[in-house]
């Protein structure tokens, strides 16, 4: 009992204070735990009651002191509250909205301990009243806090709807706006963080953004990866993972759960052109590589802009109807190429190919050629810089028969009687890449040229090399990038064109006396060696000033090339043989790395796909 006399009181449960007058009865009971310890409190006696075993204390409250203790925690609780409500409000105000959440959030955590103290002094001094302050509920926070939760959004601004054409990505950004929506105005947001991600589709893009003053996001779609599907979305939400790091307790989830689900949603249409479900993956792969070669030689680092003329048909010197099949499936693969603007072309009758890509602004175009053999269908071609008139590149691929499209085949088959009677005199050019292009049908030996390097720059000193392995006459030509020819071998201090089997012959010799600058201008230089079984007189050489040479766009020019390709023609296959070999010649002190550029094999789908979209068919400038 005496252990009884000296407890201290505290409510921490339920505490009836009953007090009576005549014909009056009061009850009041505190039914919220109260976690305070009443001062003025006077133990006044105790006692055991055996049976039970339980201790009990008479404890006398002196009312004033006990309730002015609890005042002033209540007045301080209070002060917070209004503080946590004003200065929420203030940030609300200046559309601070995870500065005004967390103050509201706070004021919401700490408002349920206010009412079990004020029902304390209840009971301790039996009145009502309160300090003359208004009571700031639970209830307020939690309002505060759905309105800015409920208002606070997400719109499109721009990108949405764009209509995409190539691999690279969407042309424009995808913007958006965070906004708090008040009185029906949409009031910016600044500092929040958003995710964009593919919701359909696939692709590159940056993913986490942070809203300026203006309230604007943006991102930008670098790659796009995935053409299943034609129309392609992508979601921008609230990074709510972030928003909910800044506040501590259970119950925040409870109030800001909504906000999982504000978002806005891009939409882009796919109209890539793709290959027809009916092409061969050899066709495919062919036609890829052969884009490959073309843009291998493009430096990285910019988006020029790339345009494809209609190939012609060697057999017929002209422009056919499978041209323009090749035409849309090469344009289809450049298409996917990354940093290159792949335009279409209008085209003026009567126009070259250099003046329709000036006409349309073209940095490069690719020009080239096909031709049906027995065992497949050789296509050629070249990427001309426009600027300087020279070959960036070249690219050759002959694909066999079985992997053609049967469409396509009969086409090429069919067209050769409309045609036969529509030969006419080719150019210079044309002869040229005739004669680049020409290979035995069946050689019976192998001829290699090659050089110590793939890359020069100009000035560099350079060396040619030939091997052949039978005794044969040598013919060498060095095709610059502007298409003039010069004949390396033989010339002024080798007239004799004779070479030995398993020998290899070098251009400049040691015995010449003299070493081969590179001249230029840049761009691929290409050589082209011809071996004859029998000594065939290929071209009439002047070798007074050392080596023959060949200029295009001269009237003696074109004879020449046009006499040199009909006598290659005449050759049997059998009694000679050829190689080529390709350097591409740089500025001085301009080097890069080539093949940076890559278009990747995209396989045959399991399921075919309808073509979505098609380049538009230029019109035929013969």
């Amino acid at each position: 009992s005496n252990l009884a006399k000296n407890l201290k009181v505290k409510i921490n449960s339920t505490m009836v204070d009953v007090s009576t007058t005549e014909q009056t009865y009061v009850e009041s009971v505190i039914e919220t735990e109260v976690d305070t310890v009443l001062e003025g409190v006077e133990i006044k006696d105790g006692w055991v009651d055996q049976e039970k075993r339980v201790h009990y204390s008479l404890a006398v409250v002196k009312r004033s002191l006990a309730a002015s203790t609890i005042q002033d925690k209540v007045s301080k609780i209070e002060s917070v509250l209004k503080r946590n409500l004003n200065e929420g409000t203030e940030a609300e105000n200046r559309v601070e909205v995870i500065n005004a959440l967390s103050h509201y959030l706070s004021g919401y955590q700490k408002a349920p301990t206010l009412t079990p103290l004020k029902s304390a002094i209840h009971v301790i001094t039996g009145s009502r009243e309160n300090s003359g302050s208004q009571d700031i509920s639970e209830g307020e926070f939690e309002s505060r806090i759905k309105g800015i939760v409920h208002n606070l959004n997400l719109a499109t601004v721009s990108g949405d709807r764009q209509i995409v054409k190539n691999q690279k990505g969407v042309a424009k950004p995808l913007v958006a706006k965070v906004y708090l929506l008040k009185e029906g105005n949409q009031t910016p947001v600044s500092n929040i963080p958003v995710l964009f991600n593919y919701e359909i589709g696939q692709g590159e893009l940056e993913k986490k953004k942070t809203s300026g003053s203006d309230g604007i996001v943006q991102t930008t779609i670098h790659r796009i990866s995935s053409y299943e599907d034609s129309n392609h979305v992508i979601e921008v939400k609230l990074d709510y993972s972030w928003i909910r790091s800044n506040f501590n307790g259970d119950v925040v989830e409870k109030l800001l759960s909504p906000l999982k689900n504000k978002r806005a949603a891009f939409n882009y249409i796919v109209q890539t052109p793709k290959l027809a479900s009916n092409k061969s993956q050899a066709w495919r792969e062919s036609i890829t590589d052969l884009s490959n070669q073309l843009i291998s030689n493009i430096p990285a680092g910019k988006n020029p802009f790339l345009g494809v003329m209609l190939f012609k048909d060697l057999r017929y010197d002209r422009v056919t109807p499978f041209s323009r099949v090749l035409n849309e499936d090469i344009k289809t693969i450049l298409a996917r190429a990354e940093d290159l603007k792949l335009k279409e072309l209008k085209i003026n009758g009567g126009q070259q190919p250099e003046e329709i890509a000036k006409a349309n602004g073209l940095d490069y175009y690719v020009v080239g050629s096909y031709r049906m053999e027995r065992t497949g269908l050789e296509i050629r071609a070249r990427l001309i810089n426009t600027e300087t008139k020279t070959i960036q590149s070249s690219g050759n691929k002959r694909i066999e028969r079985k992997e053609l499209n049967p469409e396509d085949l009969a086409l090429i088959d069919t067209m050769a009687k409309d045609f036969k009677s529509a030969q006419k005199k080719k150019s210079y050019q044309e002869q040229l890449e005739k004669l680049v292009a020409a290979k035995p049908s069946k050689s019976s030996f192998k001829v290699e040229t090659w050089t110590d390097k793939k890359d020069y720059e100009i000035n560099e000193k350079i060396v040619f090399y030939v091997k052949s392995d039978k005794n044969g006459y040598l013919t060498m030509l060095d095709v610059g990038p502007k298409g003039d020819i010069t004949v390396i071998f033989p010339n002024k201090f080798h007239r004799d064109n004779f070479v030995r089997a398993g020998v290899t012959y070098q251009v400049p010799s040691p015995n010449y006396g003299f070493e081969f600058d590179v001249q230029g201008p840049a761009g691929l230089e290409r050589i082209k060696a011809i071996v004859t079984l029998n000594k065939v007189s290929l071209l009439k050489l002047d070798l007074d000033k050392g080596f023959h040479s060949v200029q295009r766009e001269t009237t003696r020019g074109s004879r020449t090339i046009q006499a040199l390709s009909t006598q290659v023609d005449s050759v049997e296959s059998t009694a000679w043989a050829e190689a080529y070999s390709e350097i591409f010649i740089f500025r001085k002190g301009e080097r890069y790395i080539r093949g940076s550029r890559k278009i990747p094999i995209i396989e045959i789908p399991e399921k075919p796909k309808d073509m979505i979209g098609t380049f538009g068919n230029e019109q035929d400038k013969n």
